[in-house]
């Protein structure tokens, strides 16, 4: 079909350029004589010419694609726990908001681990209180023994004052035992004061650094958790819903459970992307106007169908340059396809946004409407500007034919 329609384009080209020949036949039978190869053959020159001049000014100068397309991102859905399937919350079509619930796979080991953390925090919490009531108690002794202490040292100073004044009160039995027994509680005291500070650091930093250890271990058992319980990260549509209960969830990719299309933001509306020749690079600029025909809206009746659009970027780098390391030198010759020169359209209606599908294949035509260089403002970049409306006449001869092409009259399966 497609070779169809260039020859019909070629057809209405030959059409338009064939006056010259024309012209020389009418000359030829109103002066009677006959016509010949030779007699025409200057005529069918010109027509040649004019034939090749004006393919290379419409294709050249207002180019057109049946490479471009409605792009749109999918956000594949893939668990990081991988697991058999308890529970599907959503269905194919449904519209999910982020943090929706959308599956969850068997957590049985995962909620275990969760309640042994779990009472891990709990069993040091306990060990924390019974630590600090032994660090109150600790310290209630410590104080006993410091009464005691201070009654020793009392007791021991007034047998040194009495054997200072050689007081006949004074024994030296009496001061021995008054010795001995403040150096003993002095040592009392000391244990008792290691004691409180073992005590405390354990309940102020041992104790502490084990709840947060233990903590840790509970948080990590609830992510882990939490994998189990599979939600929408982004706002949009469940489509290709390949997952039952029973089934395993899929932990990769390129096999996802199901895929989101996101909606879309009200500052980024949907554009067209076209492939266009490498030869169209000198043309084609930002700001250029162009028509844009997508397969998805075509009718009948033609309402609605080809829509004004307008370049707004062009990619500025060709996918087939781009090169990755590998173990070999890299080969131009080897790159078997020329990429295209990517091109990005967008409608120049906002309210027509609507009518497109995400995703629909499209007839883009781009226009030259104003020459720049050295044909600026002559009489032949006039004509170029004005074989717009040829191209735009064909545009529309091809979206018939893309009409006809779907519903099967063109041959199409």
């Amino acid at each position: 079909m497609t070779l169809w329609r260039r020859r019909a384009r070629r057809m209405i080209e030959l059409l338009i350029t064939c006056f010259p020949l024309l012209l020389r036949i009418a000359y030829l039978r109103f002066r009677k004589r006959p016509v010949t190869l030779y007699n025409v053959h200057r005529a069918l020159f010109v027509w040649i010419v004019l034939f090749i001049a004006l393919i290379f000014t419409v294709e050249y100068y207002h180019p057109d694609t049946r490479d471009a397309l409605i792009p749109y991102r999918i956000v594949p859905v893939v668990t990081e726990q991988g697991g058999t399937v308890t529970h599907v919350a959503v269905r194919a079509g449904q519209t999910v908001k982020p943090e929706d619930l959308l599956f969850t796979v068997e957590d049985s080991s995962e909620t275990a681990a969760v309640a042994s953390a779990q009472a891990g925090v709990e069993e040091v919490k306990s060990q924390l209180e019974v630590a600090k009531a032994k660090v109150t108690e600790a310290k209630h002794q410590l104080d006993e023994a410091k009464a005691v202490l201070s009654d020793a040292n009392l007791t021991l100073k007034n047998q040194e004052k009495l054997r200072d004044t050689k007081s006949p009160a004074y024994s030296l039995d009496k001061y021995l035992r008054a010795k001995s027994a403040q150096e003993a509680q002095a040592a009392e005291v000391a244990a008792q004061q290691s004691n409180v500070t073992t005590l405390q650091l354990n309940a102020d930093r041992v104790l502490p650094s084990r709840l947060t250890e233990a903590r840790a271990r509970l948080n990590e058992a609830q992510v882990t958790l939490d994998k189990t319980r599979v939600h929408s990260s982004v706002a949009g549509r469940i489509e290709q819903l390949t997952l039952h209960v029973g089934d395993r969830a899929g932990q990769f990719v390129a096999s996802p459970a199901m895929v989101i299309v996101p909606e879309r933001a009200a500052d980024d509306p949907p554009e067209i992307i076209g492939g266009f020749s490498q030869t169209n690079s000198a043309v084609l600029h930002v700001g250029m106007p162009a028509e844009v025909a997508c397969e998805s809206n075509i009718n009948n009746g033609m309402k609605d169908t080809v829509l004004a659009a307008r370049v707004t970027r062009i990619q500025d780098v060709i996918s087939t340059g781009q090169i990755a390391p590998k173990g070999y030198l890299l080969q131009p010759s080897e790159q078997v396809r020329t990429g295209d020169l990517v091109v990005h359209v967008k409608l120049e209606y906002p309210e027509q946004q609507k009518l497109l599908i995400e995703g629909s294949r499209c007839l883009v035509q781009v226009y030259t409407t104003r020459i720049s260089g050295s044909l600026a403002g002559t009489f032949m970049g006039g004509v170029i500007e004005a074989w717009a409306l040829e191209k735009a006449l064909i545009m529309r001869m091809k979206v018939w034919a893309m009409l006809f092409v779907g519903t099967g009259l063109g041959g199409g399966d």
